[in-house]
């Protein structure tokens, strides 16, 4: 019964049109905008609810998971019809939604009573939206939403809504207008400056890529096939293909010259804002809501690279002229760099530059045509120009006080031209690099090394009891007590070279001495809390005034925070900070007022940075004192910025460091305090002396230096402690104690080796680092010796154009033992064969990993897995030079097994040249390989 009464409906509706039903109902024309109106929106190729695609005529005829949308010639058993006219349930469109009315109900069942034809050919573009047209009352000047200028500077181009104005540089306007132009999204002139490509179209609609010429107007062809609108299109340089895209999610190249599009590009999953080619035109990289940008070979369409590494859409793209790098800005307020190497094949591009430039995201940039800088305009309003020699920001141009939509450089790079909202057109000036104020003034301080003779020695009772003898000359209550020091405490005077002996008497007390020093001095300052004393000494210099010296600024270029966990104020491994990709190995991290610095990249997913000095306490830079970091405390990458340069406005704090120290920053004095001051100006300076708890007492004594800094070295070997065995060798560490901020390399020297053994001395502890690996080897037919064997170590470094040597001591007295050992290691080369024990080179360009094979030799009955290490296998390398994808087991050599390759990595951070690098199996007390070297190129 139910039944009948639905067909004798659907019969009635049918009844009531009859006149109509008898005319041929064209799918394009009648039933398509139905279908467009009601049902396309949640059943469509990116979004296709249940299965069912409406917006292709071959996808409504198929049908979706729950079967057959459409029977052809019979209306009463077509379930589209059944639900839209609410005969069937889920009746759709769903939640309340207006459907179709009956007149366009009946048009549907004519249509299918008719056998349900499609399309003859393709559906036309549609050029109108059947929407309500709403007359703005604001009567101003429409907003200018996309700018250009001509390669030979005679053009400009400004886009507003439906119309295009051209000026030439005499004074010759052109305005186009025609009734597709809509929203200008994007204009590009062609390389020859004849011609103009505008990007458009209707949203929801389609996407359109009109070609005008430059001085009349014309147009040449229209480019239509996006299902969308277009936000950009772009010539090739040689001008023989146009790219277009927009929030259809797909690229198409079209044949600039014919107008046919020759392929999709397809990945994207959103609205893609820009388009560039490289210069040869072999690239095209593309920038997308989807947060990534991706770059595809030109000649077949094919994805390369995803660069992934965005927080927030990316809103502009290019690549440099030079075809070196692709830059792009993004919707989380950065500018991000890349290396281009996936030039011909798929490669991963290295990140090479990540800055936080303003508070609001980037909404486009423009290169200067020198390629020396770039000019950034956030959503803000702000602009800054970056220098692309570092990708640095250098300087701040006067904001525009609304939102911008474009802005193009001039030809000689002197200005760059902005189109605003409001319908107007600014010009700024772009400073010259040289007048940014960025780099240090040529009156930058000149460190001074003094030699004073053996110090003084003091106490604080007796300068108190002379200054009570000589009160009318020496008090100088006025300038010597501060807001921030003991009111009772007066200002000693002492001599250029001094020890004294005191006491924090009393809590809160603060001791404050008075020395003169000149400009560029070195000073170290110690304060050491006497032998079982209760202080925890923190030193303050300040100006003749009290007022905290400034030691550096320290300008905040990206900003993070501390995930996973927080850390103690002794570790060094396993800080987990977010956004870790983007930063670079030897980077300032500034949290909590402590500064320490990168040491090791994480080794993957469930690891974090190891910080300086890699091993053992942390180490802290500028004087600050190491802190504890809890999960989620914001933390920074900073730079020092030069004395007097102005920090530019990005949006990040910017740090004022002075001179105070708490702990020692290479912690070899535990709570004790250690402190570099230079001195900026002539004149007196102040040392303010306390308990960095306040606290104070008769047990609370100190040993305070006021000393001419010494930079040195002090070394250490650690001797070998097992015996040589045939064909492998033994490690000895060598590491290096900083003293006075002596941050150069010290060169480690063996004597006293026989010939019959061989080793890997000279090793040198690089700049900043702590120490090195060398190794003594024994080779296979080597079988003992009865003298006494103890090679002698010393060390070396230039400082202050000197030759300092420091004898070290021994390695130890070598032994040997005869037997076989369990495994023998060697480090040979992939695809060719070199010396079983020779000494071969493997080249490693910055920035870049290659790879060799480790080999062992297994002792008769030795089948164990043998591990070489997780991320610290490779001994002895250069900082930044790592053994990479090691995983979670590190370098393994699996049981049974006797060889594997690995793989070198040489960050970016590397310094070029040649170092010896070896392997150590971790059996036997650690067997080593013999030393290859490891050249780092350039």
């Amino acid at each position: 019964m139910a039944v009948r009464l639905l067909l004798f409906s659907l019969l009635a509706t049918l009844s009531s049109v009859a006149g109509f039903a008898a005319d041929r109902v064209d799918y394009a024309r009648d039933v398509y905008p139905i279908l467009e109106m009601y049902c396309v929106g949640c059943h469509n190729t990116d979004d296709a609810q249940g299965g069912l695609v409406m917006d292709a005529f071959d996808g409504l005829i198929r049908g979706g998971d729950s079967g057959s949308a459409i029977t052809p010639g019979t209306p009463g058993s077509s379930r589209l019809l059944l639900m839209a006219s609410g005969k069937l349930d889920p009746v759709m469109p769903p939640d309340d939604a207006e459907g179709p009315d009956e007149q366009e109900l009946a048009t549907l069942a004519a249509w299918i009573e008719q056998g349900a034809n499609g399309p003859e050919g393709d559906l036309p573009v549609k050029r109108q939206l059947r929407t309500p047209k709403i007359k703005p009352t604001f009567e101003g000047s429409s907003p200018i939403t996309a700018i250009a200028i001509s390669p030979d500077g005679r053009w400009t181009a400004r886009g507003r809504f439906g119309e295009i104005e051209v000026s030439g540089s005499g004074q010759e306007v052109t305005t186009i207008t025609d009734t597709d132009l809509g929203k200008i999204n994007s204009l590009v002139f062609s390389p020859d400056s004849k011609q103009l490509l505008a990007a458009s179209g209707l949203t929801g609609a389609y996407g359109r890529a009109a070609i005008y010429e430059v001085g009349d107007g014309k147009l040449v062809r229209e480019l239509v096939g996006h299902r969308d609108t277009l936000y950009a299109a772009t010539f090739s340089h040689d001008r023989s293909l146009i790219a277009t895209a927009g929030y259809d999610r797909v690229i198409v190249l079209w044949d600039a010259a014919t107008g046919e599009p020759l392929r999709e590009l397809k990945g994207h999953n959103g609205a893609i804002f820009d388009l560039a080619f490289s210069p040869d035109d072999k690239i095209l990289v593309s920038a997308c809501a989807d947060e990534t940008a991706k770059v595809w070979r030109v000649a077949d369409g094919q994805r390369l690279d995803t660069l992934s590494q965005p927080e927030g859409e990316v809103l502009s793209i290019a690549v440099t002229a030079d075809g070196r790098f692709v830059v792009a800005g993004s919707g989380d307020n950065r500018l991000r760099v890349w290396r281009l190497v996936s030039v011909d094949r798929a490669r991963i591009n290295p990140l090479v530059a990540t800055r936080f430039v303003d508070e609001t995201p980037i909404v486009n940039f423009a290169i200067s045509p020198n390629g020396d800088a770039l000019v950034t305009i956030a959503q803000s309003g702000n602009l800054k120009v970056i220098r692309t020699a570092d990708w640095q920001p250098v300087a701040s141009l006067e904001p525009l006080g609304e939102s911008a939509t474009d802005l193009v450089f001039s030809p000689d790079g002197k200005t760059v031209t902005v189109s605003l909202m409001s319908g107007e057109v600014v010009r700024r000036d772009v400073p010259t690099l040289e007048n940014t104020g960025t780099t240090a003034p040529e009156s930058d301080l000149r460190t001074v090394y003094m030699d004073l003779g053996d110090p003084a020695s003091l106490t604080e009772t007796k300068l108190r009891q002379s200054m009570a003898t000589n009160l009318p000359q020496s008090l100088d209550q006025d300038a010597g007590a501060t807001t921030s020091e003991n009111a009772s405490s007066l200002v000693l005077d002492v001599e250029r070279h001094v020890v004294i002996e005191g006491v924090i008497s009393e809590p809160g007390e603060v001791d404050v001495y008075r020395w003169p020093a000149n400009r560029g001095e070195v000073w170290a300052i110690d304060a050491d809390h006497v032998d079982s004393g209760r202080l925890d000494p923190i030193v303050t210099v300040t100006d003749a005034a009290g007022v905290p010296v400034t030691r550096v600024r320290l300008q905040a270029v990206r900003d993070s925070y501390f995930t996973f966990r927080g850390k103690d104020s002794t570790q060094v491994g396993d800080f987990r900070i977010f956004n870790w990709q983007e930063m670079k190995l030897s980077e300032y991290l500034y949290a909590g007022g402590e500064v320490s610095r990168l040491w090791m990249h994480p080794r993957g997913p469930d690891s974090g940075f190891n910080v300086y000095p890699g091993e053992g306490t942390r180490w802290t830079y500028f004087g600050t004192s190491g802190t504890t970091h809890a999960l989620g405390e914001p933390a920074y990458i900073v730079r020092p910025l030069p004395r007097g340069a102005t920090p530019l406005a990005n949006g990040l704090p910017v740090f004022d460091i002075t001179y105070e120290n708490d702990d020692d920053p290479f912690r070899k004095h535990g709570k004790d305090s250690r402190l570099l001051f230079t001195a900026p100006e002539d004149g007196l300076y102040r040392v303010r002396v306390t308990d960095t708890r306040g606290e104070g007492g008769a047990e609370y004594g100190y040993r305070l230096a006021i000393r001419p800094a010494e930079p040195g070295f002090e070394p250490r070997v650690e001797k070998i402690g097992k015996p040589l065995r045939p064909a492998t060798g033994r490690e000895c560490k060598v590491t290096v104690d900083r003293v006075d901020g002596y941050q150069g390399p010290v060169t480690f020297e063996l004597e006293g080796l026989p010939d019959r053994l061989s080793s890997n001395f000279p090793v040198t502890v690089q700049e900043g680092q702590a120490y090195a690996v060398g190794m003594i080897w024994a080779g296979p037919n080597e079988t003992g010796w009865d003298d006494t064997i103890e090679p002698r170590v010393k060390a070396w470094a230039m400082i202050n154009g000197k030759r300092v040597e420091r004898n070290v001591g021994t390695v130890g007295e070598l032994a040997f033992d005869p037997a076989t050992p369990s495994v023998v290691p060697r480090i040979v080369p992939l695809g060719s064969e070199v010396g079983t024990y020779e000494n071969w080179t493997l080249q490693v360009p910055r920035g870049q990993t290659v790879s060799a094979r480790v080999a062992i030799d297994r002792k008769e009955g030795f089948n164990n897995e043998v591990s070489f290490g997780k991320e610290f296998s490779g001994r002895n390398a250069s900082q930044g030079v790592y053994v990479d994808n090691i995983g979670l087991n590190g370098l393994l050599i699996l049981a049974d097994a006797t060889e594997r390759e690995f793989f070198l990595t040489a960050d970016e951070t590397a310094v070029p040249g040649k170092r010896s690098f070896f392997l150590t199996a971790g059996v036997e007390g650690g067997l080593t390989s013999h030393p290859i070297t490891v050249e780092v190129l350039p």
